[in-house]
């Protein structure tokens, strides 16, 4: 596998809205990949998120950030290690990336965290491995290894972060709603885009592998 022929898909939050589920999620990435190969980024739906942030709340301390961040990636970790197995399932070859080791290294606060480095050579090493990659959208970690939040938004912001840093366009999945009203992508996700020239297409649906099919703005 060659990251030079893969796809970039975000899940992102806004994409488990209207009851959207990660088994739905996993059929049509199937579909969609054939016998492509690709880098899946996921985030978590809102009421997920809720639902940590108040746990974190009543079992962190409020100056315990790291605690609180640890609590706040839960489900998207979750959800990235529920979607291989939905994908196995499904047949398609594919492998949970530890974010331990390939998510972005982060700088600031540890709860709106920005990313700032991507040991690139990870992800190749990890390609060699299966058709699909995936990894938690929003987490981040230290230089010492502790995880990081990267906030509101973090599954769009680390995801075109991943895709720049491994010169890949990204298809930012959303909700069929947000996809019809035109979806917003969170303010830190697209001065990012815009600043580094990230390209990416949004839409409720997951088109299949081959980046040319996929009509870009930056």
């Amino acid at each position: 596998m060659t990251l030079d022929t893969t796809s970039m898909i975000i899940l992102t939050d806004s994409s488990f809205d209207a009851g959207t589920t990660l088994c739905d999620h996993a059929s049509r990435i199937a579909d969609a990949m054939g016998t492509g190969r690709g880098i899946v980024v996921v985030g978590a739906s809102a009421d997920d998120r809720a639902a940590v942030s108040r746990q974190s709340a009543a079992l962190c301390g409020t100056g315990d950030v790291l605690c609180r961040a640890r609590l706040l990636t839960m489900p998207a970790k979750e959800n990235a290690q529920r979607l291989v197995g939905l994908l196995g399932a499904l047949g398609v070859d594919s492998v949970l990336l530890d974010p331990a080791t390939h998510a972005p290294i982060t700088r600031g606060n540890a709860l709106e965290a920005e990313p700032r480095l991507l040991h690139a050579r990870r992800f190749e090493d990890s390609a060699s491995q299966a058709r699909v990659l995936v990894i938690a959208g929003g987490v981040g970690r230290t230089p010492d290894g502790d995880c990081t939040s990267l906030g509101t938004g973090g599954a769009d912001l680390s995801g075109l972060f991943i895709a720049q840093r491994l010169g890949l366009g990204s298809r930012l999945v959303v909700s069929p709603e947000d996809s019809a009203s035109g979806y917003e992508v969170p303010k830190r996700a697209m001065l990012f885009a815009r600043r580094h020239g990230v390209k990416y297409s949004i839409g409720a649906d997951v088109l299949p592998a081959g980046l040319s099919g996929f009509a870009f703005s930056a």
